[in-house]
């Protein structure tokens, strides 16, 4: 009994959730109904986002945050802006809704 409760109690440490927020998943997602830029997600931590190269993009609150990014031109700026990955995986942001597209890039016309 003690080795089923202690496997229980190791799996729940390890898991996801109390890791904190994830990144959504790697891909391009294209806005739904409006011509605005996509967003596009690395596996390894990066998001281009609001014409924005970023590394390190951190999810908290609702929020999308990183040190530096990369602007056109090579200005180097931060990013806090508001990005919401729902249950479905489409991502909320700036009252838009993106969705993971898989097919030619780029996007389709809205």
């Amino acid at each position: 009994m003690r080795t089923v409760f202690l496997a229980a109690a190791l799996a729940a440490l390890s898991s996801p959730a109390l890791a904190g927020p994830r990144l959504p998943a790697p891909g391009l997602y294209c806005p739904v109904g409006l011509d605005v830029p996509p967003i596009l997600v690395d596996a390894d931590g990066g998001m281009g986002i609001d014409l924005l190269d970023c590394s390190g993009v951190r999810l908290s609150l609702g929020r999308a945050r990183a040190a530096a990014c990369f602007a056109n031109g090579g200005a180097q700026v931060p990013l806090d802006v508001d990005l919401v990955v729902r249950r479905d995986g489409t991502l909320r942001h700036d009252g838009v809704t993106f969705r993971l597209y898989t097919g030619p890039r780029p996007c389709p016309a809205p």
